[in-house]
């Protein structure tokens, strides 16, 4: 069987781990885990403040702004 290469989201994925604490659009949320969408893009699941919900990677990423630990990261790794 053919092995298919990673998308580049699920690399740029490797540094957001289940249980990191992150800051989307403003507040404070934990990632719950990794999933993917039907549309076969990865998926993280954020909680927090009482609401948990599904993301997309690329819509993650174009969102986060920074870990909660402070450490800085601009959108795609640029």
């Amino acid at each position: 069987m053919e092995k298919i290469p990673p998308l580049p989201d699920h690399i740029l994925l490797q540094d957001y781990a289940i249980g990191k604490k992150v800051e989307f659009r403003g507040k404070s949320y934990t990632i719950a885990r990794r999933t993917t969408l039907a549309s076969g893009e990865p998926a993280l699941v954020l909680e927090g403040e009482g609401e948990q919900f599904v993301i997309g990677a690329s819509q993650f990423l174009a969102g986060v702004k920074k870990t909660v630990e402070g450490y800085r990261r601009s959108p795609r790794g640029a």
